[in-house]
Formats: structure tokens, sequence, C-alpha cells
């Protein structure tokens, strides 16, 4: 049951970005694809320095609950439970590619997606790897 739930949640994620690029178009902003890779580098660093505050800080709320609910405890712990060692965007080497509100890093085998919440980028999910049975299942959903 768990993990049909994952797999909707990820399909979930993959049509929100896609519905993002269809009503705002693909942004070509340097500033928004550049303030999108670096958060996810800042969330990437904050994970691999174990700073779970910072990491929980660059969450939307349904990620950091999302966090909560999965470890039974705070999100600053939790997020460092979650095995994320390496999501996707430490060394702002990947592929990004932003939607509208929505954007996607992918680099090797792992993916973060991203929201954009007023004037600054928050991660929505972590330590995504594609399926074949499903779009992405991550160690980190907040979709």
């Amino acid at each position: 049951m768990r993990n049909r739930r994952r797999i909707f949640l990820a399909t979930a994620a993959v049509a929100c970005s896609l519905t993002c690029a269809a009503l705002a178009g693909c942004s070509a902003g340097g500033a928004t694809r550049a303030g999108a890779e670096e958060t996810a580098e800042r969330f990437s660093r904050a994970v691999a320095d174990r700073d779970g505050s910072t990491a929980c800080g660059l969450l939307v709320r349904d990620a950091r609950d999302a966090v909560e609910t999965a470890t039974r405890t705070s999100c600053e712990r939790g997020v460092l439970r979650l095995g994320l060692t390496d999501t996707g965007a430490s060394a702002g080497t990947g592929t990004a590619r932003v939607y509208g509100r929505a954007a996607i890093i992918e680099d090797g085998p792992d993916t973060v997606f991203l929201a954009r919440s007023g004037g600054t980028w928050l991660v929505r999910a972590a330590g995504c790897a594609p399926r074949t049975d499903a779009p992405f299942t991550c160690a980190l959903d907040g979709s």
C-alpha cells in the first residue's frame, strides 16, 4: 500500500510539473533557473553537512510534513534519516529545467523537484529516481 501511495504521489508531482509548463510556458530566465539550482545545491549541502535545520528551511510545507510523518520525529532530525546522501544537486553539474513555478534538477541517477513560492524556490521532493512502473520514486516527497 505504501508503494502505491509513493507511485501516486510521484505521478502527481510529474503531472503538476507538466501542467505548470503548459499553463505558464517554459521559463528561459537565467535568474529563475539559477535560483532553483542554488536552492537545490544549498539543500544538498545542508544534508551533506548534517544541518537538518537549514535543510528543512528549504522544504515546502508538505515536504516538511511528509518527513515528520515518515520518520515520526521533527523535520530537522527526520530529514537526516531519509538516506539522502546525494540529492543530485551537490555539484551543480546536472540538468536544470524550469517550467513556470516548477523546476526539476537532474544529476545522474538523482532528481530534485522544486516549487516557486513567492520570490524563492523550495524543495518539493528529493532523492528521486525514475522507475519503469512509475515516473519517479522519491526518498523525500512532499508533492
